[in-house]
This record gives structure tokens, sequence and C-alpha cells, in this order.
């Protein structure tokens, strides 16, 4: 019961962050997700931030894609070790990378083009080069 308690309190501090994240227009206007790369791995990580938005009504544009085509086949093909969904212009797009490499060096850049906040549930020793990845020109 201890674990279970501690990993739902943990669960409410972090949508409270994200809250926060959203108020301050990280993801567009303040209130809005209108700009937002969000990647996740296989990690508890990544399948707890999944779980989170999936609660959030601030994330509900995510909601289609959580669920999509992309989403599943990485949730049933183990060669895909990361999923991502991007929100742009209204629309958002699930994509897939199959190893860190191609994460780092080519989804990431190209996903983080024209000023998208990004959230990541990755494993904790991968977040810091997933954090440092800057946008493709």
């Amino acid at each position: 019961m201890g674990e279970a308690k501690r990993r739902k309190q943990q669960g409410q501090q972090a949508g409270e962050q994200l809250r926060q994240r959203v108020a301050a227009g990280e993801f567009g206007a303040p209130g809005r997700v209108e700009r937002l790369c969000l990647v996740v791995d296989h990690s508890a990580a990544g399948r707890d931030l999944i779980a989170l938005l999936r609660t959030l009504p601030e994330f509900t544009l995510l909601q289609a894609a959580l669920v999509g085509e992309e989403w599943q086949l990485w949730d049933s093909v183990p060669i895909f070790e990361f999923a991502g969904v991007t929100v742009k212009d209204g629309e958002a797009r699930a994509w897939l990378a199959t190893d860190e490499d191609k994460l780092l060096n080519e989804a990431l850049p190209r996903e983080l083009r024209g000023g998208v906040g990004l959230l990541a549930g990755v494993e904790p020793a991968l977040r810091e080069r997933v954090e440092g990845v800057r946008p493709a020109h």
C-alpha cells in the first residue's frame, strides 16, 4: 500500500508541474498546448508520463495520436525504442525512432523545429542527452 500511495503522490506532483509549464506558455500561448514535442521510451518514466498525459485535459490534442497506428506499432514491435508525438498548428502527429542515434540525430532535431516545447519520458541516463538536442535548421 505504501508504494501505491507514493506513486499516486508522485503522479499528482508531476501533473501539477505539467500544468504549471502549460500555464507559463512553455508549449504555446499561456494555458494552451499548441507546440509540443513528446518523446518516450519503454521505461517506467515513459509509461508513467503517457499515463499521466491521458488524464490531463490540457493534453487532449495528444489522445488520438496516443492510440493511433504508430503508437500501437511501438507498443507491439520491439524494433522501435522511442515513440513521439509532435503538436504543431493544431494537429498531433505520432512518429517512431528505432534507436538512440536516430532519435538524437534525426527525429528530435526535425521535430523540434519551430520552437516547440520538449516533454521527455525517458530513462534518466538518456534524459540529459535528449534535453540537449537542438532543432535542425
